[in-house]
């Protein structure tokens, strides 16, 4: 019998090749799958083309094609099914096909004609397609995909995230060349204003609207459902701590929630108010950010930046209270349901037409 240590290691290193082998197997039935969805798109709209099918042509066609493919071979060829595959060639140019040998190949079809060209990726899956071709726009499907692979959403949070309009929320922010970037790399954090959005969606709090409410229930029921919330800041947020304790000439004061932002390097201070902002408020912001710059800051962290959450808030006191200002200070409203996804829609082509 060999040595307790040496036989653990054995274990480990089969262990080891048994979970790359199955990862392997995942990651090739997923780039077989889509591939396949993707060239039963393509036959789909060969076939349109050929005939110059008119859009009830085109459903005849799909109705068709789901009875006689599910009576051939089973399941998984809905009429649903069949719309989704069609939508994702007519969305997707190009198709890089991952050989097992490790040899990719570009597949593009140059008679159709894309303004983003967009690429399938093997790191999502057919339901993370499924639910962007549900998008309304290129440049919305392209920032949901970028972002989906770069913060490894599920798909569900993927689901969650396009019914708070996220990509309407962080372009509104922008100017028309920031749209296009934002929607060609998804939300790419160099600043702090690329970590702010307004409105948060804080849904998940499953507050009624209407219902009463204090600043300690609100941050309880954050700190239930942190990793929601984590989500909803975006990607780079660590958490450090609640009611954060500060002490100046003997007083204590507390901020609310504080994270460290990997990417910025920096403290993220977050104040929480039920009410509208008023201007103390903002001074008070300001005291804690210069406490933690002086005190809590440690050599190659960058200087704190304070976030209040308000359920309203007034442009023009925002303006007067913070101008002259050196520290980052953000107010944004946060709103406990998901927003009308027409209206900032709405108000997004307004802003590219501009």
């Amino acid at each position: 019998m060999p040595e307790i240590s040496t036989y653990n290691k054995l274990i480990d290193e089969i262990k080891q090749i048994v979970i790359q082998a199955r990862h392997q197997l995942v990651y090739n039935v997923n780039i077989e799958l889509l591939y396949t969805y993707w060239n039963i798109g393509k036959l789909i709209v060969s076939k349109e083309q050929d005939k110059q099918y008119d859009e009830f042509s085109v459903k005849q066609l799909l109705i068709s094609l789901s009875k006689d493919l599910t009576r051939e071979l089973g399941k998984g060829f809905s009429r649903s099914q069949l719309t989704y595959m069609r939508l994702f060639y007519l969305h997707f140019q190009i198709f890089p096909k991952k050989i097992m040998l490790g040899v990719t190949v570009s597949h593009q079809d140059e008679n159709v004609i894309k303004p983003m060209g967009l690429t399938v990726s093997h790191l999502l899956s057919w339901s993370h397609y499924y639910e962007l071709l549900k998008c309304n726009s290129e440049e919305e499907i392209s920032f949901y995909q970028q972002s989906a692979i770069h913060e490894n959403w599920s798909v569900r949070e993927l689901r969650r995230q396009i019914d708070s309009a996220l990509f309407e929320r962080i372009a509104l922010s922008k100017d028309s060349k920031g749209v296009m970037k934002l929607a060609k790399k998804g939300n790419v954090i160099e600043k702090e204003t690329d970590i702010i959005r307004d409105p948060y969606i804080l849904e998940f709090l499953n507050i009624p609207e209407h219902h009463q409410y204090n600043e300690k229930q609100l941050e309880q029921l954050i700190y239930d459902n942190l990793q929601k919330f984590i989500m909803e800041l975006g990607k780079g947020f660590a958490f450090v701590g609640r009611q954060y304790r500060i002490i100046l000439d003997n007083t204590f004061f507390y901020v609310d929630l504080v994270f460290y932002h990997r990417i910025l390097k920096c403290f993220v201070l977050i104040d929480l108010k039920v009410r509208s902002l008023k201007h103390g408020d903002i001074g008070q912001m300001n005291l804690y950010l210069n406490y933690f710059e002086t005190e809590e800051n440690v050599e190659g962290d960058n200087p704190p930046i304070g976030i209040i959450l308000s359920r309203q808030k007034d442009d023009i006191i925002v303006e007067y209270a913070t101008r002259g200002i050196s520290n980052k200070i953000f107010i944004s409203k946060y709103q406990l349901y998901l927003p009308d996804k027409k209206i900032l829609q709405n108000k997004l082509k307004e802003l590219l037409n501009e």
